[in-house]
């Protein structure tokens, strides 16, 4: 079971790190293709629909043009910094939340014991353990977006010469584009995955599903991420926006590029100029990816857990 819990054995910070990296790394490397057509869609401007001007249509549509225009290798652009990404933050957020749930714990009991109270505790853990991992690796996952994001001729050929590039023309500031929605995002995003995945499993308990016990974690993990990603999606687009802002060289071949001032310019400019739906424009690859990322990532990393548990044990 993901967070603290009396009755087993406490997990030591480096298992923890272990587990969690573990879990990261296998997410981000099977699903980084459904993320580069995800971003892609997410950074146009013209409707997502066949028209003058749209250069991607549909969800396959876009997976064959993307292997036509740039090869097999374009759907793991960005992936160095995306799998950086990915570890840094799973480890930070999973690190956060077992040592938050294990105080909260430890402070009040109840909290370890209440069906109500545990699934409170972990929507609040959820929250501080997002924010954490969100100052950790902004700067990675700005890189990643930029690289994800340019076309032909790339602007950026190196992590390095990115690094320096946004550094002379950008300043500090460059590299945490896009933090505010970030946090605004994955703050509720964990609290509401944490959550709702306590509650899943607990109501999962109480069924006669014992014989697809195997099946928990994941089915659970996947549903929790579903539901959590789908209520906040459009600060997930908003962010990405933000993250590419003075990137429009490099953008330019793939239709209309626009500056923002912030995320409440933002909001409003897509919501004038693309309407309410270009709030979620790529909104079924973030939907598979959300199901199947945490699906993988609960699920591993609940694994591992027990895994490590029972070998210290030994």
């Amino acid at each position: 079971m993901v967070g603290y819990d009396p009755d087993k054995k406490n997990l030591t910070s480096s298992q923890i790190l272990i587990a969690s990296t573990g879990s990261g790394f296998v997410a981000r490397f099977l699903l980084q293709p459904i993320d580069v057509i995800k971003i892609r869609l997410q950074l146009q401007i013209e409707p997502i629909r066949r028209q003058t001007g749209s250069k991607y249509h549909s969800l396959l549509q876009s997976i064959r043009l993307i292997h036509h225009e740039e090869g097999i290798r374009a759907f793991w652009k960005g992936h160095v910094a995306a799998q950086f990404l990915s570890i840094s933050f799973t480890a930070a957020q999973m690190y956060s939340f077992e040592k938050v749930t294990q105080q909260m714990g430890e402070i009040f009991p109840s909290t370890t014991t209440s069906p109500t109270a545990k699934v409170i505790t972990h929507f609040i853990a959820g929250s501080i353990a997002a924010s954490v991992g969100v100052l950790s690796c902004q700067p990675a996952d700005v890189l990643r977006t930029r690289f994800v994001g340019q076309g032909e001729p790339k602007i950026y050929k190196s992590y390095m010469q990115a690094i320096n590039l946004v550094w002379t023309h950008e300043g500090i500031r460059g590299f945490y584009r896009g933090s505010i929605p970030a946090i605004i995002l994955y703050a509720p995003v964990s609290a509401l995955t944490f959550g709702f995945y306590e509650f899943f499993n607990r109501t999962w308990d109480r069924l006669p599903l014992e014989h697809f016990h195997s099946v928990k974690h994941a089915f659970n993990g996947g549903l929790a991420g579903l539901l959590a990603r789908l209520i906040v999606y459009p600060f997930d687009l908003t962010k990405k926006r933000l993250e590419v802002v003075n990137f429009e060289e490099a953008r330019s071949k793939f239709g209309q590029t626009r500056i923002y001032s912030g995320m409440m310019n933002c909001f409003s400019e897509i919501f004038r100029h693309e309407g309410f739906t270009g709030l979620y424009k790529g909104i079924a690859p973030s939907m598979i990816k959300a199901y199947i990322s945490t699906a993988i990532t609960l699920s591993i990393y609940d694994s591992l857990c027990n895994t490590l548990r029972k070998t210290s044990s030994d």
